[in-house]
């Protein structure tokens, strides 16, 4: 029960039997995916995940390959406290295995880019939690 409040939408117990999983997951295949939005806005920060473009306002803004990554993981999660464990996850490769705190130095880098030449503070630190993208965009 505990799992279906916090946002599963199904499970099985164990012992199950593998005709059961699979019939479930081509049920879960029929659902299809989320519809996601083509582009990615918090104020007037405007993301294109498919053309790899960053603007803010009518400027647009040049980004590395890992800070548009970065930055649209943000994006995805805006609002949300992610930690940097997490952006790990999602940004570098799964046997990344360098200093977590690459991390902060890209946050750094979109902070330069995107919000200090704006006058704005859109990607917010919460200490000892993570990093977090303001929805209203800064």
């Amino acid at each position: 029960m505990e799992g279906l409040d916090t946002g599963a939408d199904d499970y099985m117990t164990k012992p199950f039997s593998y005709p059961v999983l699979v019939a479930r997951l081509r049920a879960v295949a029929r659902r299809g995916a989320r519809e996601r939005p083509t582009q990615l806005t918090a104020g007037d920060l405007r993301i294109d995940p498919a053309a790899r473009r960053v603007w803010r306002g009518e400027s647009e803004v040049e980004l590395t390959a890992r800070e548009f990554s970065l930055l649209a993981f943000l994006a995805r999660n805006a609002g949300d406290v992610v930690s940097k464990q997490r952006i790990l996850d999602a940004v570098w490769d799964v046997d990344f295995d360098g200093d977590p705190n690459i991390v902060e130095v890209y946050i750094r880098h979109l902070r330069n880019k995107i919000d200090r030449p704006f006058g704005r503070d859109t990607i917010q630190t919460l200490r000892g939690a993570g990093y977090r993208l303001g929805a209203g965009g800064g």
